[in-house]
């Protein structure tokens, strides 16, 4: 699963925003990140984020292709840090 991503930056946008578009919640739906698992920050809504994401898990996107054997990364980096 070796690839690479190329990104530009078109200025700074702290909110999450591209193009119209939440590009935090497009990577949960690509299987490129998954549903931060720490306490929301105040007043944020994650359903959406977990919707996205229970629908890339039976799908085997990206990450999710790895199924059981699939790791967290908080996990990960536990387990590389001991």
């Amino acid at each position: 699963m070796n690839k690479s991503v190329n990104t530009k930056e078109y200025g700074h946008d702290r909110s999450g925003w591209v193009s119209g578009k939440n590009i935090n919640l497009e990577m949960v739906k690509g299987g490129f990140a998954e549903v931060y698992r720490g306490d929301p920050a105040p007043g944020q809504d994650l359903a959406p984020y977990w919707k996205a994401e229970g629908k890339g898990k039976p799908a085997k996107k990206e990450r999710w292709v790895q199924g059981a054997k699939y790791m967290r990364p908080r996990d990960w980096r536990k387990l590389k840090t001991r």
